[in-house]
């Protein structure tokens, strides 16, 4: 090759090289320094894509996750609240059973009556304060007239417990697309009044179900209320499978959620042994390259030395 001085072919080889093993010196860095593969579109356009995608997904399912442990926060609260009541009904069906025995008179049904009337007080009040968040979970169980009717204007409440994928259930909770919610329908647990169909203990149109002051008042209470019980430990039973059923919501959005996170990983996330090695190497390739570059600009010099 020629010694030439207008145009150093040699210096401009070695700096495009020179160039080369700076910008992907530049662009391994990086990766080492953010720990992601792709930190820009240019990077992987594709792969930006879909781990962006699985990102958010990520996202909606640990809300998702969240809304269903408050989910069961709020069933556990509705159901200890109908745990006392059931303890306070059985409590009032022993009183019945007690003033409905002939070995006692109307005197000591009259104190019997005062533990009565208390029990039922007291299922009222906590019909009405049990709340979550400020949401009153079991208004109208109460005046042990207690146990449900379908007519109520309580809203229902919904919990979002999935990101993207959905289901059906009916009865007291019900799943509907396209969010995955659960539907605690809790206008189901509801006062008992007068009517066709539901139990009137506390009707203030039918004093025998709900005094035990009177033997035949006591006998028609003993009736009333194991009603009351069965009914309350059917919804219970209803509240246990929900909880039962949201828990495994939770176990299996974590597992989701570790699976989209590895997915994503491996898009996106940089591989540190291969990204360190290639930063030595085009570290080493720089260095050579800054080398050359200087003994390419001393040729135009060596031509000189031919005129002199």
């Amino acid at each position: 090759m020629g010694l030439r001085v207008q145009t150093n072919i040699s210096s401009i080889n070695a700096q495009r090289n020179l160039n080369v093993s700076t910008l992907l010196l530049a662009k391994h860095t990086e990766r080492v320094a953010s720990g992601y593969r792709i930190n820009k579109a240019a990077d992987d356009a594709a792969g930006l894509a879909i781990s962006e995608k699985l990102r958010s997904q990520v996202r909606g399912l640990i809300q998702a996750r969240r809304n269903t442990n408050d989910g069961i926060s709020l069933i556990q609260t509705a159901e200890g609240g109908l745990q006392e009541i059931s303890t306070m009904l059985i409590r009032l069906k022993e009183l019945s059973v007690q003033a409905a025995s002939d070995t006692i008179g109307d005197l000591e049904r009259g104190h019997i009556q005062k533990e009565f009337v208390a029990l039922k007080d007291e299922i009222d009040r906590i019909a009405t304060s049990t709340e979550f968040n400020g949401t009153r979970l079991l208004t109208g169980i109460a005046e042990i007239p207690a146990v449900l009717k379908e007519n109520s204007n309580l809203p229902p409440l919904e919990i979002q417990v999935g990101a993207s994928y959905y289901k059906d259930v009916d009865d007291l909770y019900t799943v509907r697309n396209p969010t995955h919610i659960i539907r605690i329908n809790l206008e189901k647990i509801n006062a008992l009044t007068g009517g066709e169909g539901s139990l009137e203990i506390g009707s203030a149109t039918d004093e025998e179900g709900t005094r035990v002051d009177k033997k035949v008042f006591a006998q028609k209470s003993m009736q009333r209320l194991d009603q009351a019980i069965d009914k309350v430990n059917e919804y219970r039973a209803i509240l246990g499978a929900i909880q039962n059923r949201m828990e495994h919501t939770v176990a299996n959005t974590s597992v989701t959620i570790e699976n989209l996170e590895a997915a994503k990983s491996r898009i996106k996330d940089a591989d540190y042994a291969e990204e360190s090695s290639q930063v030595v190497q085009q570290g080493i390739l720089q260095k050579a390259g800054i080398s050359v570059l200087s003994q390419a600009n001393q040729i135009p010099e060596m031509a000189l030395k031919l005129l002199g």
